[in-house]
């Protein structure tokens, strides 16, 4: 997938940059280890399509006044109802070296245990990989299916293997497992007196 996004140099710092998010220009900066940091200047609805598009590992394609650059979303500033940018910054890493970050993780499959009244617990949103900037997943699935009983979790260790990717986490992070509740107790108690029977 291939994510574009034209910026602009920005001559207005600090507390002037007020002016550019009301003309619905957000302010924002790059930086990253073989070029010099430069301030530039992003329209918001620009910028709104990249993030969705790219989250935090997809390489967005960035043309400041014509110079292109490959790079990361490091971090968005948004007010505190979240529903404007204040700030944006973006990293253009070396292409050839592993970067570490946070990718969301994703449940998927389904589980009879849930289907009886269990609770899915997820411990952890996020887990901490590195991978070469192309290489970075844009999520990590977690498969629900193979948990057969309550005791049973989907820890780091459990993953598998990706190709270029390195696991941050540690081993025994638990990832997925899912709850007993009064509901699945009641059941199974039942069902152990009709065997009894």
């Amino acid at each position: 997938m291939s994510i574009t996004l034209k910026a602009a140099k920005r001559e207005i710092v600090g507390k002037k940059s007020k002016k550019l998010r009301r003309e619905a220009i957000i302010p924002g900066n790059l930086q990253g280890r073989k070029i010099e940091n430069v301030n530039i200047q992003i329209a918001q609805k620009d910028l709104q399509v990249a993030i969705k598009a790219a989250g935090t590992t997809n390489i967005i394609e960035l043309d400041v006044d014509g110079t292109k650059h490959e790079v990361l979303l490091r971090e968005v500033l948004r007010t505190t109802n979240q529903q404007h940018f204040v700030h944006v910054e973006f990293y253009a890493p070396d292409m050839d070296v592993a970067v570490k970050t946070s990718v969301p993780v994703k449940v998927v499959g389904d589980n009879k245990l849930i289907t009886a009244g269990g609770i899915l617990v997820t411990p952890q949103s996020n887990l901490e990989l590195a991978a070469l900037p192309k290489a970075l997943p844009e999520f990590i699935e977690v498969d629900i299916s193979s948990l057969q009983s309550f005791s049973d979790v989907i820890t780091v260790a459990s993953l598998p293997a990706i190709e270029n990717v390195e696991y941050l986490s540690a081993p025994g992070t638990a990832l997925a497992y899912i709850a007993e509740t009064r509901a699945t107790r009641s059941a199974a108690a039942d069902e152990k007196e009709a065997v009894a029977e």
